[in-house]
């Protein structure tokens, strides 16, 4: 007998990184056999693929979980706490695979009436990898998906209720390293260096002022980093290094604002001097809903009788399901995961295991709707 709970307590034991779950594939794949599936291993690094298929005309649905854990040692005290010191699912994967696990059960025990049914356990969301290194995967058939599904649960909402969006549910966002190194001058005599100190402060300015020049959508950055020198008072610094996320609810938008980074980065660099060397990091694009296949959720919530809200403003964050909605018409919403339950990437957090039936349950209905089931 299939226990989803139990199941999601097993992979909350042994979180795997992205780009390491090597053991979170082997066990995802070995459930998905047992309820009588083919999985396809290997999909973009770790990734698993189950394709239902009738044969027969109808909608063609693809629905996604992500897997990996983050780098973060586990302070909640729970009997399933993570068994490997130095990572735990601090974001909910475990969760979320577990849901997509629970919906592969419910299926397994129905016949499909019409179309197909496509379910994939993606590896490496964190770092913003895995959702395109599984498009780009030739290893299965993608097909022509009619709408896409995913999810992440949200502390800070009440538990269970649904939250969706039109548009832009998550912003697009990364990380810029900018580093201005130069030459150095005995501190008496700065002026026979090539100083990378006002580059890096007015870089600093910059990075906090550009995003309000930006008028047509939500953008902000966050300086998160800076290295300067070294501890000596009687040498000028070399080097500087300068470290910030970028993000904005519009693709549009959020290009522009790393275009006018690197534009005056270049500018800086130039007039002092210096060389420079950008880095680009954990690249995600903005998650943007359908307004059709948010239709579908929001029948399949109203049909099940659940809380649905409409967001008025995207979530910060960013998710790599960004890559499936650009790709397909899609729709990516939110669980409330508890008023006061700790936030994502807390030391303290576990996912509420409520949200397993919630979720497969929509899942569920939006096939029974669509596709039927019996």
């Amino acid at each position: 007998m299939f226990n989803p709970i139990l199941f999601r307590h097993q992979l909350h034991q042994i979180p795997e990184l992205s780009g390491f779950e090597k053991k979170t594939q082997t066990i995802l794949a070995e459930k998905l056999r047992s309820f009588g599936f083919e999985p396809i291993e290997g999909i973009g690094g770790h990734g698993v693929v189950v394709q239902i298929e009738t044969g027969l005309d109808g909608p063609r649905l693809l629905f996604r979980a992500d897997t990996d854990a983050l780098p973060i040692n586990e302070l909640a005290k729970h009997e399933h706490g993570s068994r490997r010191y130095g990572a735990m699912h601090a974001c909910g994967h475990d969760g979320h695979s577990a849901s997509l696990m629970a919906l592969a059960h419910r299926l397994s025990s129905q016949r499909l009436q019409r179309g197909s049914i496509t379910l994939i356990f993606q590896p490496s969301e964190e770092n913003g990898l895995g959702a395109l290194a599984m498009l780009n995967d030739n290893a299965w058939a993608k097909g022509n998906i009619d709408y896409a599904f995913g999810y992440h649960n949200i502390p800070g909402y009440p538990l269970g209720q649904i939250l969706c969006r039109d548009n832009t549910f998550s912003c697009a966002s990364i990380g810029v390293s900018i580093t201005f190194k130069g030459t150095t001058a005995h501190a008496a005599y700065p002026e026979t260096a090539a100083n990378p100190s006002r580059a890096i402060r007015q870089m600093m300015l910059d990075i906090e002022t550009l995003p309000t020049e930006i008028t047509q959508g939500f953008a902000m950055s966050t300086i998160v980093h800076i290295n300067l020198g070294q501890a000596a008072f009687g040498t000028t610094p070399q080097s500087g290094e300068l470290m910030a996320t970028l993000r904005s609810d519009s693709n549009k938008c959020f290009s522009t604002l790393c275009a006018q980074v690197k534009e005056r980065a270049e500018y800086y660099a130039k007039r002092d001097d210096l060389t420079l060397n950008i880095e680009w990091i954990d690249s995600f694009s903005a998650t943007i809903n359908h307004s059709e296949a948010n239709m579908l959720l929001k029948q399949a919530c109203k049909d099940l009788g659940f809380d649905f809200i409409g967001l008025e403003q995207p979530m910060r964050w960013s998710e790599d399901f960004s890559e499936y909605a650009k790709t397909w018409p899609s729709a990516f919403f939110g669980i409330g995961s508890g008023a006061d339950h700790p936030p994502l990437h807390d030391p303290r957090y576990d996912f509420p295991d409520t949200l397993i039936d919630i979720s497969s349950k929509i899942f569920e209905q939006i096939i029974r709707d669509m596709n039927g089931l019996k």
